[in-house]
């Protein structure tokens, strides 16, 4: 979950796993997101030591799902039930995915422009904590990481797990990674608020989702799927193209399960504009 999200007014309208959690510790939901706060350094009263800890523990993300399944089951050990520490990530859970999604669209070059957007916030953290460089632009780094897996999490879900393209399902093939949450306006060209918007997302299999992202196939503001002139050609020479992306491999309108809001308008046209190879 996002803690920036919350305080003040809404702060009763957080997640239940968190009112659980705190529960647990016997504090309030409050206390628990300025602890989340303190730990990336975005609170003006974070302890250099809180800091450190978030910085040993993400150099190595891989670890995390081992230290929270482990956590878990010492807490079912001692008599801790699913009340009131519940498993909020899921990943107790095999049918789950475990570790961060959607990170094959963060490169070094996201990176750094993340760093660059949070050059005045880094030189403040480095001044008030005395963090190196390093450390400030690795903090940047994890709060992009988990920003994307949070944009994955929720597009996928948005979709019911099916590429939007071709309608196939991976519910049932738990950790397969054979569906993708794509941003419609590339990442690059997003802005913050716009990384994390869902509606800047549709899942899709690895093949759509490549062809959707070289400009191959475009969604109009009606969801109509359209294929690029290059892409339309293709179909009609070779047969395999024809089994992808031919009219058994493509929808007509994009697949979307029903009350699904669907993408923004704005990263479709956006999208049609400065993606799509038109014909």
């Amino acid at each position: 979950m996002n803690p920036h999200a919350f305080g003040g007014a809404n702060i009763g309208s957080v997640p239940a796993a968190v009112k659980a959690l705190a529960g647990t510790f016997r504090r309030t939901p409050g206390s628990l997101l300025s602890k989340m706060l303190n730990l990336d350094g975005s609170r003006t009263n974070a302890g250099k030591l809180e800091v450190d800890l978030y910085l040993h523990l993400s150099s190595t993300p891989s670890l995390y799902p081992a230290l929270y399944l482990q956590v878990i089951r010492a807490a079912r050990a001692v008599g801790i039930g699913k009340a009131a520490l519940p498993d909020f990530l899921g990943w107790a859970d095999p049918t789950s995915d475990v570790g961060l999604l959607g990170q094959d669209e963060i490169g070094s070059v996201e990176i750094d422009i993340a760093i660059r957007e949070a050059a005045s916030r880094l030189s403040v953290l480095r001044g008030r904590l005395g963090l190196t460089e390093k450390e400030t632009e690795r903090l940047v780094e994890t709060r992009v990481r988990l920003g994307q897996d949070r944009f994955a999490r929720e597009v996928l879900g948005s979709y019911a797990h099916r590429c939007g393209f071709c309608g196939l399902s991976v519910a049932s093939l738990p950790r397969s990674r054979l569906l993708h949450a794509s941003h419609i306006k590339p990442w690059r060209d997003s802005t913050p608020r716009e990384r994390l918007d869902p509606r800047n997302g549709i899942a899709a299999c690895p093949t759509h989702d490549a062809a959707f992202d070289g400009g191959l196939l475009m969604v109009n503001g009606g969801w109509r799927i359209h294929r690029a002139g290059s892409l339309k050609r293709l179909v009609v020479r070779e047969k395999p193209a024809e089994r992808f992306f031919g009219k058994g491999g493509v929808g007509e309108t994009l697949v979307l399960p029903e009350g699904s809001a669907g993408p923004d308008r704005c990263y479709l046209d956006y999208h049609r504009e400065h993606v799509f190879r038109g014909n």
